[in-house]
């Protein structure tokens, strides 16, 4: 009995056995019907590349003039406040000068007495040390170096300054300006005049317009990410008033006409004799050899340059050769 049992699990065992090597065997054939089916392919695709190149960057006043003490005393004249459009050469404030006064009016004095029984030579000294003396007077007092607006200024009549301190600062808003830096792989694209567009944190939503005006014949090398770059400068003409300077910016340069390229997949280029050539796919599954010419792109993708190829067009991949770049 117990044989006749063993006999049957035996048979058992060995039926199932047989049933799941068939499984595998089918599903086996299935799997290799369906790869040796199977076409891999990829499609052509249009780009539009922006022919730019792209800053970032704080925005600079055309000039800067820093008010600072121009020695030691108190403050004798404040005529402007924070604000104020100034003109070239107009008094913006001045330190008691009584004592300069006075050493210019005796250094004059004695002059007149020395050209009158002095000699020549001694007399051209004392004209000398009088310019000197008429230069520190004149240094007493800090004028505006050029048209502009005082931007910040705190400084009141009676105040006792000491030489340097800071009171405030002139700016020159005719134009605004930037140094930019740009990488040496775009530098050799880089012409006086092109146009810049500038988008400010500030400003949301608005772009301004600008233009490059100089950029220099050497590169440097950043400090801390040690990148090779070209300082581009850059200008804003009758900027909008509500752009102020240290306001920081991004934007592109615009280099020349956006360009439209067709790319293909790099796995998709075969080649014959080291020229490249596509396998376009046909309605009835078939392919036609097109010879092309290609150009690197990003990674993964090159231009198509030239060959009767279009946006949509489905290319076979190679398999074995993953491109030539």
């Amino acid at each position: 009995m117990q044989r006749k049992k063993k006999k049957r699990t035996g048979l058992w065992i060995f039926l199932g056995i047989i049933a799941v090597l068939i499984i595998l065997t089918f599903i086996t054939s299935r799997k290799k019907k369906t790869t040796e089916g199977f076409v891999a392919t990829s499609v052509v695709k249009k780009e539009v590349i922006k022919n730019q190149i792209q800053i970032s960057g704080h925005i600079e006043a055309a000039q800067e003039q820093l008010l600072q003490s121009p020695g030691e005393g108190i403050v004798k004249t404040v005529n402007v406040k924070e604000g104020d459009t100034v003109k070239k050469g107009d008094l913006l404030f001045s330190l008691d000068s009584a004592q300069q006064e006075i050493q210019v009016a005796r250094q004059e004095l004695s002059i007149l007495q020395e050209k009158i029984n002095g000699s020549s030579k001694r007399l051209n000294l004392m004209i000398r040390e009088l310019n000197l003396l008429k230069k520190q007077l004149r240094d007493r007092s800090v004028y505006a170096k050029f048209d502009g607006i005082v931007a910040m200024f705190s400084l009141t009549e009676g105040e006792y300054a000491i030489p340097k301190t800071e009171f405030g600062t002139v700016i020159d808003r005719s134009f605004l300006k930037s140094t930019v830096n740009v990488s040496e792989i775009d530098a050799y694209k880089l012409k006086v005049g092109q146009k810049v567009l500038l988008e400010f944190t500030a400003l949301p939503n608005v772009e301004i317009e600008g233009k490059i005006t100089a950029y220099p014949s050497i590169a440097k090398v950043t400090q801390g990410k040690g990148n090779t770059v070209v300082e581009a400068k850059l200008m804003i003409e009758n900027p909008r008033p509500e752009i102020l300077p240290g306001y920081s910016f991004n934007g592109k340069i615009i280099v020349g006409e956006d360009e439209i390229v067709l790319l293909a997949e790099q796995n998709s280029i075969f080649y014959d004799k080291g020229k490249p050539y596509v396998k376009k796919m046909l309605e009835d599954k078939t392919t036609e050899r097109i010879d092309i010419e290609v150009e690197p792109y990003i990674q993964g993708f090159v231009k198509i340059i030239s060959g009767d190829i279009k946006e949509k067009d489905i290319l076979k991949q190679n398999t074995s050769d993953m491109g030539g770049f």
